[in-house]
């Protein structure tokens, strides 16, 4: 490694993460950096977001032209 980053934490926060790298067995340092890869890695929309995919409960059409567009809708 060849830079350093310092940033501050609250106790729990220090805590948590010694909690989570013991249970892991790694160091804090890698546990950090194993996360900060994670978050930048680039995913697809699709990936990203797939957790949602049919949360969302919609009333059936009641009109007709509601109607119209659901069986007009590609999607």
């Amino acid at each position: 490694m060849d830079k350093t980053l310092t940033i501050r934490l609250d106790e729990a926060q220090d805590k948590a993460l010694a909690d989570r790298a013991a249970a892991l067995g790694k160091t804090k340092s890698e546990l950090v950096r194993d996360l900060i890869e994670k978050g930048l890695e680039e995913q697809p929309l699709g990936r990203r977001i797939g957790h949602l995919k049919g949360r969302l409960g919609l009333a059936a059409p009641k009109t007709g032209w509601q109607r119209q567009i659901k069986d007009r809708n590609w999607r």
